[in-house]
């Protein structure tokens, strides 16, 4: 009974951390433009930014903000 219990708990943290980690992302929006053109837009982006630092990089305030202009460059805005 207790080892059930357990993974409950750890099934229900899990999944809080999911949640978390997806509510804080940035979203990228762009009048006009699909979620597939957006997402294809994205990776683009990111493949050019991970050429340029590396994928040891992937955490690095650089990264993110090389990241960031490649999308803006693109007329993109951050949504919250």
């Amino acid at each position: 009974m207790m080892l059930a219990m357990k993974v409950q708990l750890f099934g229900l943290a899990l999944a809080l951390c999911l949640c978390a980690a997806c509510s804080s992302a940035p979203r990228w929006k762009q009048e006009g433009k699909t979620q597939a053109e957006t997402e294809r837009d994205y990776n683009q982006c990111y493949s050019l930014t991970v050429d340029k630092y590396g994928s040891d990089s992937l955490n690095s305030p650089h990264f993110d903000a090389d990241l960031n202009s490649c999308m803006e460059a693109k007329g993109y805005k951050q949504e919250a």
